[in-house]
């Protein structure tokens, strides 16, 4: 009898253990849950930043071609002009001194020391 009041004493002592074990765990498992609900909710607020940066990047992009495409009008403007107000002054030139030969003088000829230099 002695036997089996130990072994039942033993059996309790045991079942407490396990049942404190079971609190534990269930306590930890808990905490690990919230701590995974928390992980989750960052990591939904970083995928909301990720995809506003990445629309951000987008639109950038869109306005940096729309800059570039004004830049290559802008250019071709000015060359535009460039021409234009040169052959204006050859006209000019050619009014004001008829017999004066203007073909020789182009917009691509420059003067280095003082001398007309052929185009290169």
């Amino acid at each position: 009898m002695a036997k089996l009041e130990k072994r039942s004493t033993e059996r309790e002592t045991l079942l407490g253990k396990v049942e404190q074990d079971q609190d534990k765990a269930s306590k930890e498992l808990s905490e690990t849950a919230a701590e995974l609900a928390q992980v989750r909710e960052e990591n939904s607020d970083f995928k909301k930043k990720v995809d506003k940066l990445e629309l951000e990047i987008t639109q950038v992009r869109e306005e940096n071609s729309g800059f570039k495409t004004k830049i290559d009008e802008l250019q071709l403007e000015a060359a535009q002009v460039l021409t234009s107000g040169f052959g204006a002054a050859l006209e000019q030139f050619a009014c004001k001194f008829p017999d004066l030969d203007l073909s020789e003088f182009s917009m691509y000829i420059e003067v280095v020391d003082g001398k007309i230099m052929p185009p290169t």
